[in-house]
């Protein structure tokens, strides 16, 4: 029940001070009116606050990938589908893009790598071939 159902007082003492009119009201304490220094929060990486565990994990991301960040926020206590969403969260919002697989060479081929030297291997081999008189030779002799 709350204490203008009951009259009884609830929650913390507070200090009650009249007014000039004789008007009771309730003076806050020193420490919730601000007189504390506001701490501001340095950004770390992909503007997330430094020294968390959020900004270890984007570190992670961006030095080694998707993996390593996955297996290094697992092993600071994070749950994997809180990992999986910060890191979904920075590709959407173009902080951080995954790195394209590059095409891997193309083997050379041990036999002939141009059409020139195809070419060039064609008319050696028809230089070489026999001639009519001389396959008729070969024939007789077999």
């Amino acid at each position: 029940m709350s204490s203008k159902k009951t009259g009884k007082p609830e929650g913390k003492p507070v200090a009650k001070t009249a007014d000039k009119k004789g008007r009771q009201s309730v003076k806050a304490s020193k420490n919730k009116t601000g007189t504390k220094p506001v701490v501001k929060k340095t950004k770390g990486e992909f503007g997330v606050v430094a020294g968390t565990r959020k900004e270890k994990v984007a570190i992670e991301l961006k030095a080694k990938g998707p993996e390593a960040a996955l297996a290094l926020g697992l092993k600071l206590g994070l749950a994997s589908g809180t990992i999986k969403s910060w890191i979904g969260a920075w590709k959407t919002k173009g902080l951080w893009k995954p790195v394209e697989a590059k095409p891997k060479p193309a083997k050379a081929t041990k036999g002939m790598e141009t059409i020139e030297q195809a070419a060039e291997v064609a008319a050696d081999v028809a230089a070489k071939a026999l001639t009519p008189e001389e396959a008729k030779k070969t024939d007789q002799d077999a």
